[in-house]
């Protein structure tokens, strides 16, 4: 079977109404969205609803009942004076979201979040839940009647590229490949997949040394970056169902 992968390495292209048809398209923002996405999802939030402002996150906060909501999210890292919670995937236990749902805003993750809505699937991935989301898409891929494409969005740092980001996506990539044998691969995909490969022995050693790792840091973030580097400890696949992130797979494990 044939299969065609393609990846964005930023968030910045030209984005028209057929780009993304008959896609499956898995975003991803290593340093903390998706990871704080999937762990949410996992320790048993009922939702995630991305949101890109300050003011509609606090607006949708407040038109949910107490019991039901979590506001949760960053700018600059940092918690937004009266959340709930910042961007760190620790504080969103069992206690703190099971049943919930959670509105999140942050600077990357949640902006790319919006994007390629004519897309066949969404899907929110990491390292935290690579293995997982790669079932998935290997499931949709053998009952696809036609050729999905598989279609990899970073989000970035600060509006450039990143580097943890582009190696989740060449991690995704090289697994796919190890599984179908006859792709098309475009020249971004191919670059990510070639960055991974090169640097898959030390990965978590080479990322902790990279710009966004390195302020999360320095900011005492250090918990999250190595939850964040862990493979397959979150076996949930987030998928993004019109405003709002839930959960697919039903068999989670809580942490």
């Amino acid at each position: 079977m044939a299969v065609s992968i393609d990846a964005y390495l930023t968030p910045f292209f030209h984005e028209h109404e057929s780009l993304f048809e008959d896609s499956a398209v898995v975003m991803i923002d290593v340093f903390r969205a998706s990871t704080t996405v999937a762990v949410a999802l996992m320790n048993g939030a009922r939702e995630v609803i991305p949101v890109e402002t300050l003011e509609k996150a606090v607006k949708i906060y407040n038109s949910l009942s107490k019991e039901v909501r979590f506001l949760g999210g960053e700018r600059n890292c940092l918690k937004p004076s009266g959340f709930d919670a910042g961007n760190s995937p620790l504080d969103y236990t069992k206690d703190n979201v099971y049943g919930k749902s959670v509105i999140l805003t942050t600077t990357n993750g949640t902006r790319i979040f919006q994007k390629a809505k004519q897309a066949r699937s969404r899907i929110v991935g990491s390292f935290v839940n690579l293995n997982a989301v790669i079932e998935y898409l290997t499931g949709q891929i053998e009952n696809s009647d036609d050729n999905l494409k598989i279609i990899f969005m970073c989000a970035g740092n600060d509006d450039r590229l990143s580097y943890e980001d582009i190696l989740c996506a060449g991690a995704f990539i090289s697994a796919l490949e190890s599984i179908y044998s006859d792709n098309y691969i475009s020249d971004p995909a191919m670059a990510a997949m070639s960055l991974y490969k090169q640097h898959s022995k030390e990965l978590s050693a080479f990322l902790k040394q990279r710009e966004h790792a390195l302020k999360l840091s320095h900011l005492g973030f250090e918990q999250d970056i190595e939850l964040c580097l862990s493979f397959d400890i979150c076996p949930v696949i987030p998928l993004i169902e019109g405003s709002s992130i839930k959960k697919y797979e039903n068999k989670t494990i809580y942490i």
